[in-house]
């Protein structure tokens, strides 16, 4: 591809930046799968990367991606008074030291079954998002304060923390639904807040990645342990330039609209992740 390689990551990170911006998960849902394709064809890309470090590369820079995306998006948000600082530190603080165990369990677990509760959970979250038991009701009254409490933000951050560096989804995609049904979060702050809490916990994941792949074999020049920093600057650059669009278009949306917006998204991600590893699980036994 010579030349046009530059041009196709700015361009995802463009992407990345607009639904990041536009639901609050941060973006990992697109740079993990684009990451993983990037690494599985070096006759493409020309990474070359260990098929033992792929994954686990590609987790750790889809955080590093994440973190200055979900700054920018959280600054935007602010600026609406959007965001729930009083929901972000507390949830965020937790789930900084669980994304460093996170980050440690991702190098020893295999990821399959975890990925699994993950993708069914997300699909039962999504259906509930679009199906309420209330039709045509908001998750919450307008302007509701969130029911915090410090078990539940113990809880959220731990979740948080671990399914985000574990998957190097920023945790956004694990934080939505908890924001929205366990502490009952207007659904108008949930992109905000949510994004803001990310800004950490990919953040820690990122480092976590750096420290413990420091010195390891296998990895392309430009990488700070796991995370290949040239092509996540690259996606960076992209990111940056529309993250802001996209925290536009889900202030001008009707509340019903974000929780039709977050089912979809939940459910697509779910199938997505659930699929691919039931088929992982079940490969073993077909194979026999």
């Amino acid at each position: 591809m010579g030349m046009m390689i530059p041009v196709v990551i700015i361009a995802v990170g463009i992407a990345v930046g607009l639904l990041s911006g536009l639901v609050g998960i941060g973006g990992g849902a697109l740079i993990v799968p684009f990451l993983y394709f990037f690494y599985d064809r070096p006759d493409l890309f020309g990474a070359m990367v260990t098929p033992e470090a792929r994954i686990t590369m590609a987790h750790a820079t889809s955080l590093f991606v994440i973190t200055p995306t979900a700054i920018r998006g959280a600054l935007s948000y602010h600026r609406a008074g959007l965001v729930d600082w009083k929901v972000v530190w507390p949830i965020a603080t937790v789930s900084v030291f669980a994304a460093f165990g996170g980050g440690a369990l991702a190098l020893v677990l295999p990821p399959e079954a975890l990925k699994l509760g993950l993708g069914t959970l997300l699909i039962l979250a999504g259906i509930r998002l679009i199906y309420p038991s209330s039709p045509g009701k908001a998750a919450v009254e307008a302007g509701a304060p969130a029911q915090m409490t410090l078990l539940r933000a113990v809880v959220a951050g731990v979740l948080i923390g671990l399914f985000s560096a574990m998957l190097g989804v920023g945790g956004g995609i694990v934080g939505i639904p908890l924001l929205i049904y366990m502490l009952k979060l207007d659904v108008r702050r949930v992109a905000a807040t949510s994004i803001g809490i990310v800004t950490l916990t990919s953040a820690a994941g990122a480092i976590s990645y750096m420290i413990y792949g420091y010195g390891q074999p296998g990895l392309p020049s430009g990488s700070i342990g796991y995370v290949h920093v040239t092509v996540g600057l690259l996606l960076i650059i992209g990111s940056l330039i529309s993250v802001r669009w996209g925290t536009l278009i889900n202030q001008a949306m009707k509340p019903r609209a974000l929780e039709i917006l977050f089912g979809a998204l939940f459910i697509i991600s779910g199938l997505r992740i659930a699929g691919g590893n039931l088929l992982d699980l079940l490969a073993p036994h077909i194979h026999a």
